[in-house]
């Protein structure tokens, strides 16, 4: 009688399980495709206003094709589109996650050894940098789109660490064992900003783990003192290094209106500047702007919210800022819902990639940050950003709809045909 009784609580428990299993779904499946309908209407805006943004300027910058950004931007809209589609926890795989480690690493050497040591046509240096691979009219930066690649990584770490129940020193010993290659080999490419980005996107995944607040404010205690140090160092003794050039005139532009009338190192600034005390509240009118016509230099590029700000004012760009802060609550969001570990730190990862892109770019050109050269998402004229963020994206739309076990009829097609029937004969 005793196992009778046994077997029945278990089969009242199964069944009871079950019923729970089937309400979270029917509970989750509304959420998880209104969560990827409001990241579809968000990027469609995006594209929209990035490409009416570009067309305003593309008659009055050379070596600019709108044409070419447009493909780019439909060829990242379909690998999210697949990417989306395919389970991401196949990333756990050891093979994969080896690949994309090791295969990191050797690309960021080759663009060191081909671009200081051995001097090549294919990677040239541009302002000050040696981070593009040029071939033909295409221009490629590996460490742009590498940031999907370490945020996959770091992702994994903290999700082992988690499901082993680790200690969080142990876990952040892990990270930057991973990590320091990153940043060292970006760093000898002389592209502070990026490296910058990196760090950035690092700290916000360790922000969102169970390390204690009072470890937090030490880390960042410690690294406002050394970024201090460094830049009152630099500032006082400083030599003719472009970056330690590109510090002093930020702290001159913030101290002593250092951009105002400059024509060396704070030039681009001092237009940024002009555009946006131009634009006003609601701008000159869409394709009114003057700074485009080469007076601000590489406007297209990291410095294109200048533009936006001249014609369409700051109202303009409030807007803009708003949607980008939904996307990031919506990537926030996903990660909240998230079944496991893995799927909560991707969605984090690219969200705190976005939203600090953003902010870094928005800072630059206004003159509270050090000019960097990071581009402004989705706005940005370059291919290897578009397909990057597009991309990610499409990772935490992955997330996202895996979240239930159930989808819908596209995403069940896309499911079987590329999980289930993939390399099989009809």
């Amino acid at each position: 009688m005793g196992e009778i009784v046994k077997v029945e609580n278990k089969s009242i428990y199964y069944e009871k399980k079950q019923v729970e299993k089937e309400l979270y779904k029917r509970k989750m499946i509304p959420e998880v495709k209104a969560n990827r309908r409001f990241i579809f209407i968000l990027v469609f805006i995006f594209l929209f206003l990035s490409v009416l943004n570009l067309y305003s300027v593309s008659d009055y910058q050379e070596k600019f094709s709108l044409k070419s950004m447009i493909i780019f931007m439909i060829i990242g809209s379909i690998m999210g589109f697949f990417i989306s589609a395919i389970d991401y926890k196949i990333l756990r795989k050891k093979w994969i996650h080896r690949s994309i480690y090791w295969g990191s690493l050797i690309l960021l050497a080759v663009m060191f050894v081909f671009g200081r040591v051995i001097k090549t046509d294919i990677i040239k240096e541009t302002n000050g940098a040696y981070g593009w691979i040029r071939i033909g009219g295409i221009g490629i930066q590996p460490s742009e789109i590498l940031k999907l690649a370490f945020i996959i990584l770091i992702s994994l770490i903290l999700e082992s660490g988690e499901n082993k129940k680790e200690d969080i020193k142990d876990t952040l010993k892990r990270t930057l064992k991973v990590s320091l290659p990153f940043f060292c080999l970006i760093f000898s490419q002389n592209d502070l900003g990026t490296v910058i980005h990196y760090v950035s996107i690092y700290i916000i995944l360790i922000f969102f783990t169970k390390i204690k607040t009072s470890t937090i404010v030490k880390i960042v205690s410690a690294l406002g003192s050394l970024g201090l140090i460094a830049i009152t160092l630099m500032y006082k003794f400083g030599n003719g290094d472009y970056r330690v050039k590109r510090v002093i005139m930020w702290i001159d532009g913030l101290l002593h209106d250092g951009y105002v009338g400059n024509i060396d190192i704070g030039y681009q600034v001092a237009q940024s500047l002009l555009a946006f005390g131009n634009g006003g509240i609601f701008g000159v009118g869409y394709g009114n702007g003057v700074q485009k016509f080469s007076y601000l230099p590489e406007i297209h590029t990291d410095f294109i919210m200048a533009l936006l700000g001249e014609e369409l004012g700051f109202c303009g760009l409030v807007i803009v800022l708003i949607l980008f802060f939904l996307l990031y609550y919506n990537l926030l969001k996903i990660s909240r819902i998230s079944k496991d570990y893995l799927g909560k730190y991707l969605a984090v990862g690219v969200a705190g990639m976005i939203i600090t892109q953003v902010l870094i770019n928005l800072f630059v050109t206004v003159g509270l940050l050090p000019v960097f050269g990071i581009p402004m998402p989705f706005f940005s004229y370059g291919g290897t950003s578009i397909l990057t963020i597009l991309m990610a994206l499409g990772l935490v739309l992955s997330v996202n709809n895996y979240t239930v076990l159930e989808f819908d009829k596209t995403q069940n097609k896309l499911y079987n045909y590329f999980i289930r029937r993939g390399g099989k004969k009809k």
